[in-house]
């Protein structure tokens, strides 16, 4: 295979620059906000659907185009299939479905982005699929609010394809990278005593490079998100923050991640991954149907295959329980506050804009500041130093969002009462997840065995994605039931403690001990679990 060049390099930058903007401003911020505005403009009061929730009956309050205000929230309904739910709980069934769906779509390609010709390819198509279907929420007119939660479903489910197929890349222009090659050397003996010397040596260059490509990635990701955010805000405030500019706000992040699928066509070479393993493969001569169909089993049965691996290491299955659910808190945090700001507090899209910047910065911060400064510093103070504790003081800190929510029950004057503590928890959820991510990628990474890191992580994904569908889905449920969003922190508080009690019978040395010694075991032909056993 061919050496990767630099211009591959910038091709694969690309894909973040393309992207990163979709999370942050439609996924994180201007979605959500249309979806509730949209469902209030549809909707009903919840003591009388007679009446709309527009209507010039409203319970005076303060001014406000379509939004109730902090001190007499109007508590209205939308009817969602049949059923009336509150309109908060649109967007959070809306995400719950699409990380399904996503899950489901990341699973079955994942084996067609590691294997055969496909991986850029299926990296633009979806790419085409997601931008194309979040430009299209300019044409959503307000009385279409199923096929705005159809589009959020659609995008955020191509979304995930692009991240699979993206990252698969990584590994592959780390290794085929000039300064890998270089280390190589053909005339070398590899059985010779020094042979784990040069090997570590190489291992340690690998990681070396892999960190510093990814982590040029992940920044180009960031100031992506942070032009994209600033320029939707200015459209939005010119716009008066009316139904409109938001949907123009999305409309330019669909154009964004479509335009620069152009660079990285021109500059991102293909790089087959190997074919499928022998027993995968489809019979010659076989249709387009079941080649691809192939591919999909593949991509099942790989990840079965790592489940069972990690059901058989104690300590990576508790790490993947814990990640498990402080991920899914973690994610419904982020789209709580941002309906709790909408609905409760009467904050307007530049302002919920603002909040998305905030987090961009302050997630930079705290992934670089809670490893390389607070980490050693916890270490000191204790016996035996472990990572785990960065882990548990991360989400100690990121626990204090929803008790601060929950404080608001009891006190008048400060516990998400105003509009500047918004900006106040922004700053503090970024750090802390900014902290988050980076540990428990790290941890993990010291749990599983070498040689295995991309099925593991690919698993470590889809607990990731898979947990999200439950916590919106419990947050919708406790909103419809209290038509009060505020009670939704008391779940979301005991769902950032239950990690802490999982962390607790994590032993990192234990579970380094449990993947060194799955690494001495050769592999065998894996058993295919999709077919029965004879």
């Amino acid at each position: 295979m061919e050496p990767t060049k630099q211009s591959e390099l910038w091709g694969w930058y690309f894909y973040a620059w393309a992207c990163e903007p979709f999370i942050v401003s439609a996924v994180g911020t201007y979605v959500p906000i249309l979806l509730e505005q949209m469902a209030r403009e549809n909707g009903v009061k919840v003591d009388d659907h007679s009446i709309p929730c527009l209507s010039d009956r409203q319970v005076p309050g303060p001014p406000s185009p379509g939004f109730p205000g902090p001190e007499e929230p109007s508590k209205c309904v939308v009817n969602f299939f049949g059923a009336y739910i509150d309109t908060s709980s649109l967007a959070l069934y809306t995400f719950s479905l699409s990380v399904l769906v996503q899950t489901l779509v990341v699973i079955s390609m994942s084996g067609a982005a590691d294997r055969g010709h496909f991986r850029k390819k299926l990296l633009i198509v979806f790419a085409i699929i997601g931008s194309i279907a979040t430009a299209l929420f300019w044409f959503v007119s307000a009385k279409r609010y199923y096929f705005a939660s159809l589009l959020a479903v659609l995008s955020n489910a191509a979304f995930g394809a692009v991240s699979v197929c993206g990252n698969a890349y990584l590994p592959v222009l780390v290794n085929n990278h000039p300064d890998m090659l270089g280390m190589v050397d053909p005339e070398a003996n590899y059985e010779s005593e020094d042979s784990s010397l040069l090997i570590k040596d190489h291992e340690t260059e690998r990681a070396r490079l892999s960190g510093k490509i990814s982590g040029t990635g992940v920044a180009i990701g960031y100031l992506a998100a942070l032009l994209v955010q600033i320029a939707t805000m200015v459209v939005i405030k010119a716009g008066g923050s009316t139904l409109n500019s938001i949907k123009t706000a999305i409309f330019m992040v669909g154009v964004w991640w479509l335009v620069f699928q152009v660079p990285i066509a021109a500059l991102l070479e293909s790089r087959p991954g190997p074919p499928l393993p022998p027993h995968s493969q489809p019979k010659s001569g076989a249709s387009k149907g079941r080649m691809v169909w192939s591919y999909v089993k593949f991509g099942w049965r790989t990840l079965f295959a790592t489940f069972h691996e990690a059901r058989e290491m104690k300590d990576v299955a508790i790490f993947l329980a814990a990640w498990f659910v402080v991920s899914d808190a973690a994610t419904t945090i982020n789209s709580a506050a941002v309906l709790f700001a909408r609905t409760e507090l009467d904050m307007s899209a530049p302002s919920l804009a603002i909040i998305g910047i905030l987090v961009v910065f302050s997630g930079m911060t705290g992934a670089i500041t809670i490893p390389r400064y607070i980490q050693p510093r916890l270490d000191r103070y204790f016996d035996s130093p472990s990572p785990v504790f960065g882990i548990i003081f991360v989400i100690v800190v990121a626990s204090i969002i929803p008790l601060y929510g929950i404080l608001g029950f009891f006190v008048q004057s400060i516990g998400l009462r105003h509009p500047w503590e918004m900006f106040l928890l922004a700053a503090w959820y970024g750090f802390a997840l900014g902290g988050l991510n980076t540990l428990c990628r790290s941890v993990f990474s010291m749990l599983i065995p070498t040689g295995k890191e991309t099925t593991f992580f690919a698993l470590f994904a889809v607990t990731d994605k898979g947990s999200s569908i439950i916590g919106p889905a419990i947050t919708g449920l406790i909103t419809d039931k209290t038509h009060n969003i505020r009670y939704t922190f008391y779940f979301l508080f005991g769902m950032m403690i239950l990690p802490i009690v999982i962390l607790n019978f994590l032993d990192i040395d234990r579970g380094r001990r449990e993947a060194l010694a799955l690494e001495r075991v050769e592999p065998d032909e894996p058993d295919d679990p999709l077919e029965p056993s004879l």
